[in-house]
């Protein structure tokens, strides 16, 4: 029999029981988000003793008090949640809202302009001092950027500003920020993340509701160009993959990057993130087995096998309570299939 368990701990307390808790994470945002619904009054205990008078629970902590939240079954917990409270809502029962560490980036106060700078650089600019880790997979360099970046999160909304969306950033881990292109790796049956895999049977380990659909490229794919203008009036230009047939044609200005090599690069990226095979939508499933975005989730269905296969993970929503424990799972781009395993083999 599974027995729900949890471990929550806000500032200098620990609870032992939660009316709700959810938390959202994905590898399309850097800010993790957790909210927290407890009894709008507890019963403290010190030194294994239970205090005889009740205490109102959102006055026994503030702000910024660090957060963190272990769930699962049968006392065998994993750590879901790591970060901050950004404010609480004194209704019943009491909500405390909760940010990861994207909470630490946008305290950190920058004033700076940077002529020639390299993505890298600037994330390290980003998260200096905040004991935060940053993994940059790409090496491209913006010039002139003078985007108002009054914190390290200004940074980061710049740099993907400037490459119209293409780079990935998110917190891969609590106190590691990665940066990086997701599509192109994928489609080339590269897993850029190697963070680990979880396993789903459609009808077993899966919950009825889920809004899976399979996804194919479209049948009118198109091609992207980016292009800069530079001060002397050449004009630069990156080109995605020419693909047999396409009509359409998108074309974008991106003036902040420096070279035709990093336009093309982000050019295919952004073909592969409109024209992936996978599955788009979400699966329902229990708390166990663990996934996070990014991992691989091996899914496999009985009706269609043709399907089977390992896809991105690339968002979870982790609901913990009162009513049981569920982990929505956001389906991306497939890695690999059970007809590219069994021919590799």
């Amino acid at each position: 029999m599974f027995q729900l368990s949890s471990d929550i701990t806000i500032g200098n307390f620990h609870f032992s029981g939660v009316h709700e808790v959810k938390i959202k994470r994905s590898i399309h945002s850097y800010v993790d988000t957790a909210i927290i619904k407890l009894p709008a009054k507890a019963q403290v205990s010190k030194n294994g003793k239970v205090l005889s008078e009740s205490v109102i629970t959102g006055k026994q902590f503030t702000d910024g008090d660090p957060v963190t939240i272990k769930l699962g079954y049968n006392g065998v917990l994993k750590e879901e949640f790591k970060g901050f409270v950004i404010s609480r809502d004194l209704d019943v029962p009491l909500q405390v809202i909760c940010e990861g560490y994207s909470y630490k980036l946008k305290r950190n106060n920058l004033d700076d302009t940077w002529e020639n700078i390299t993505v890298a650089d600037l994330l390290q600019k980003a998260t200096d001092g905040l004991g935060i880790t940053v993994i940059c997979d790409v090496n491209i360099t913006l010039v002139n950027l003078d985007q108002n970046c009054d914190t390290g999160a200004d940074i980061i909304d710049s740099i993907l500003k400037e490459t119209d969306g293409n780079l990935c950033i998110f917190f891969i881990a609590p106190t590691v920020l990665w940066c990086g292109l997701v599509y192109t790796p994928y489609a080339k049956g590269n897993d850029v993340f190697n963070m680990g895999q979880s396993r789903y049977r459609l009808g077993y380990n899966v919950l009825k509701d889920n809004s899976l659909k399979q996804r194919v490229p479209q049948d009118d794919p198109g091609i992207w160009i980016y292009t800069k203008k530079k001060i002397n009036g050449t004009l630069l230009t990156g080109q995605s993959t020419d693909i047999p047939g396409a009509t359409k044609r998108n074309t974008q200005t991106l003036n902040r990057i420096a070279d035709d090599t990093t336009l093309a690069l982000l050019a295919q990226e952004h073909q592969y993130r409109d024209n992936y095979t996978g599955y788009e939508g979400s699966l329902n499933a229990f708390l166990q087995p663990y996934c996070s975005p990014g991992f691989q989730a091996w899914i496999s269905d009985d009706n269609y096998p043709e399907r089977n296969g390992f896809y991105l993970v690339e968002g979870t929503e982790v609901t913990f309570g009162t009513s049981g424990a569920r982990r929505k799972i956001d389906e991306g781009p497939l890695l690999m299939s059970t007809a590219t395993s069994t021919a590799s083999q």
